[in-house]
């Protein structure tokens, strides 16, 4: 079974640090991970204009995925790398049946979410019951 872990998250904006904004207008970002069946949440405060880069780290280590999002832009981007053992670095792989539906991996994509004043919305729709998962 494959199983992430919450590595880092970053923002891309004018260089301001999370929690300040210009225009005061922050959204509270919840993002997931699962361990052994459990899904943490983590939350932070995050300026609505910014790219928010989130990784994810596999148990292995031999992986990380990337989902990287624009609020305002509706903008999504996954990314997927696997270490190459030869080369010593991570290369960018595809994302794999197996990946995609694991419950790991759609519990990350099912936990991120925005909420503010003026904004509340999901990435994806609110959790279902996945193919792997027992009745």
């Amino acid at each position: 079974m494959v199983e992430f872990r919450l590595k880092s998250i970053y923002l891309e904006k004018d260089s301001q640090r999370v929690g300040e904004s210009a225009d005061g207008n922050l959204v509270i970002l919840r993002v997931g991970d699962q361990e052994v069946g459990t899904t943490n949440y983590h939350h932070f405060r995050v300026p609505v204009h910014a790219t928010v880069d989130i990784r994810y780290l596999e148990q292995n280590l031999n992986s990380i995925l990337r989902i990287i999002f624009q609020l305002e832009k509706s903008d999504l981007s996954i990314q997927y790398f696997t270490w190459n053992e030869d080369e010593k670095h991570y290369i960018d792989s595809p994302l794999h049946e197996e990946i995609i539906q694991s419950q790991s991996f759609q519990h990350i994509l099912q936990s991120v979410s925005f909420t503010g004043e003026n904004h509340f919305s999901y990435v994806t729709n609110s959790l279902q019951r996945l193919t792997d998962q027992l009745y």
